[in-house]
């Protein structure tokens, strides 16, 4: 995707963003700001796939989001872009050299080819954009700019009352990964609010499913890797409470508060885990209540937003509010283009062939396949300069 504009013929930053997939992450940390931008004529943006990027592309740029890249085949992009004098900014929205083995991507990233990718791409970036306070302070050092960035809330809808006579519905959404959480954290405080409020409440979890879901009664809705459907799906949900827990643990405490933005985007008031990054959200205090990792603490402050329903539709409506004022996407590109306005950019130093390190990203991906065949030894005596004449 290529989006050019002017604005009154002022030289504006040209800035190309690489990727794999266009997933929440690079999307909410980067592109969905540059969408904007690029519509108002703020900079000239570029978005391509790492698999797609041309010599053209490169030495059009001025600086290089990097979307959370970590192959090998990426970091040898990354280092013609250096070497040819680009501004660099790395996304980085978890802790990418932590990830704790229990994660379904535990065994990706604790691979030490991906570890040393994404060490040394950090090393050569000259920003690193994050919405985490934590993950700056520990990867922008050395003289990197540290960018805040915060997550936009996308297509958030108009505050929706509750409709008199349906129950109260409190639902949780997440991926897989969470199902822990929820059985850690919130099983004996949910179904102690399902023994208490019968059918005057309605649990829903989209996504995760926790094995205590049929104890609630609770609707099950499939996970979808699509994030326009995972936030079409939440705000049709029209749920009233939503839940939020999470583990006190060093790698969660780097994570963003994106679950606040998803429900207040979808106008539900939530019920955070008082631990980082939750604790942040002291700052929107008209639509967040924070609760302990104690059950007792979950059981009473659900049942204070099921019978309270004057409080729980003024903390939903300043959600919306919320949503749209303060972390709309315009308002949360800010400090972005801040620093593209800084960066002084070179103007395009030559970038040399990608012809080598497409053959040999080719050859490695294709010798992977072979592990256990016979073919495998014989290709790997291939010399691997016969491939890699790039400069």
């Amino acid at each position: 995707m290529e989006k050019k504009t002017g604005n009154g013929g002022t030289r504006v930053p040209r800035v190309l963003l690489i990727y794999r997939e266009m997933i929440p992450s690079v999307r909410l940390c980067g592109h969905s700001q540059m969408e904007v931008l690029a519509e108002e004529g703020k900079v000239e943006y570029r978005a391509v796939p790492g698999l797609r990027i041309s010599r053209e592309d490169m030495e059009w740029a001025e600086a290089v989001i990097l979307g959370r890249l970590d192959s090998w085949y990426e970091l040898q992009l990354v280092k013609k872009l250096k070497k040819a004098g680009k501004y660099l900014l790395y996304i980085l929205d978890d802790d990418l050299l932590n990830i704790p083995e229990s994660a379904s991507s535990a065994s990706y990233y604790r691979q030490e080819s991906i570890r040393e990718s994404i060490r040394e791409m950090l090393e050569m970036s000259d920003a690193i954009l994050s919405p985490s306070p934590l993950l700056l302070e520990k990867y922008a050092g050395g003289g990197k700019t540290a960018v805040q960035v915060e997550e936009p809330a996308i297509d958030p809808i108009p505050y929706i009352p509750h409709r008199p006579g349906d129950p109260v519905k409190i639902g949780f959404a997440g991926s897989i990964d969470r199902i822990g959480d929820l059985e850690e954290i919130l099983q004996g405080a949910l179904t102690a609010v399902k023994g208490k409020y019968g059918k005057k409440v309605a649990f829903e979890f989209f996504g995760a499913v926790p094995s205590f879901a049929r104890e609630l009664d609770a609707k099950c809705i499939p996970y979808t890797q699509s994030y326009d459907s995972y936030r079409k799906t939440l705000n049709e949900a029209r749920w009233d409470i939503g839940l939020a827990p999470m583990p006190d643990t060093p790698f969660h405490a780097c994570k963003h508060y994106n679950k606040f933005v998803e429900y207040a985007a979808a106008g539900v008031a939530g019920i955070y885990s008082d631990v980082a990054p939750y604790d942040r959200l002291r700052a929107f205090p008209d639509c967040t209540v924070l609760c302990r990792n104690d059950a007792d603490e979950w059981v009473r402050e659900i049942s204070r937003l099921v019978e309270e329903e004057e409080l729980r539709e003024q903390m939903r409506k300043a959600a919306s509010e919320t949503a749209a004022d303060k972390l709309n996407v315009r308002r949360c590109a800010e400090p972005i283009l801040g620093v593209l306005e800084k960066c002084g950019g070179a103007d395009g130093g030559r970038v040399g062939s990608l012809l080598g390190i497409k053959a040999v990203s080719l050859f490695r991906r294709f010798s992977t396949s072979l592990r256990g065949h016979g073919m495998l030894g014989l290709l790997m005596r291939i010399p691997k300069k016969l491939f890699f004449r790039g400069k």
